[in-house]
């Protein structure tokens, strides 16, 4: 098992979500470019080739929205390669007659890469901006919920069901007994609660969050902070076989072990005097 302390970052999230659509994306940009030639071929004698390069950059804007940055990027340089092929004389070659053309290449390549760039980017930060507010709001109602729940076992139950009616994740509880030992709690009904690694989840009760990636789902392991200190440690299983998950939502899951964890504080005080309040009578 591997532990990586403070793995929850958004700069960990960043560089794995460049490469969340994988292959599909190439072959998306590389289809886009290609429709792109098959259109503007009929329009060979009947427009200026400038007029030609601008739906090529089209093609790299709407890719860069579409598909992101890496995609952009190939497509870019795609563009570029069938601009030369099939458009500039001699076609059917990438042999340059006129050297001028070598200098529009280098403009095309050069505007196509900031535009695809730009672009992605904007693209990103929106979908951000729309992913931060639907957690908001999800958090909001988990905090309600949470505040009806009067039982150790009804702050677990709550959270489990809204987490993965809200995030489509699977989560276990792991509770420190009077003796400071991790218990997985008995209402846990987590299939991944088999793959939580004891050493990983002792380490982010006494440390910090941190994430196994070596377990075929990788599980973040995360504190359950209370004002009366750490109660246990709140697991979360990636419903993919890659971090991602964990790592783009980082900020949320935290958020959600704080106030399970005041939950489960408020929740096990009340047990525990109403527990003494029985046994004086």
């Amino acid at each position: 098992m591997t532990p990586i302390p403070g793995s929850f970052s958004s700069a960990n999230a960043a560089a794995l979500s460049d490469g969340r659509h994988g292959l599909l994306s190439y072959f998306g940009a590389a289809a886009a470019c290609s429709l792109t030639t098959a259109v503007a071929t009929p329009l060979i004698g009947h427009v200026d080739l400038a007029n030609i390069v601008m739906l090529f950059l089209l093609t790299v804007v709407g890719i860069g929205v579409a598909l992101g940055r890496a995609a952009a990027i190939l497509s870019a340089f795609l563009s570029v390669a069938m601009f030369d092929f099939f458009f500039v004389p001699p076609c059917f070659s990438f042999t340059v007659e006129d050297p001028q053309y070598l200098m529009t290449f280098t403009v095309m390549l050069i505007v196509a890469l900031i535009i695809g760039h730009l672009t992605a980017g904007l693209s990103r930060q929106a979908d951000k901006a729309l992913a931060n507010e639907r957690r908001a709001s999800a958090l909001q109602k988990m905090a309600r919920e949470l505040t009806a729940a009067v039982a150790a076992d009804d702050v677990m139950n709550v959270s489990q069901r809204f987490l993965r009616d809200a995030m489509h994740i699977e989560t276990a509880f792991l509770l420190a007994d009077s003796g400071g030992q991790l218990v997985l709690a008995r209402n846990t009904s987590c299939p991944g609660s088999s793959v939580i690694a004891p050493l990983l989840a002792r380490f982010a009760y006494e440390k910090d969050a941190c994430t196994d990636l070596d377990s075929l789902y990788p599980v973040g392991y995360l504190p359950l902070k209370a004002p009366s200190g750490v109660l246990g440690v709140l697991a979360v299983v990636s419903p993919e076989q890659r971090a991602y998950p964990l790592f783009e939502n980082h900020e949320f899951f935290q958020t959600a072990a704080s106030l399970i964890g005041i939950a489960l504080d408020r929740a096990q005080l009340a047990e525990k005097i109403t527990s003494e309040a029985a046994a004086r009578r």
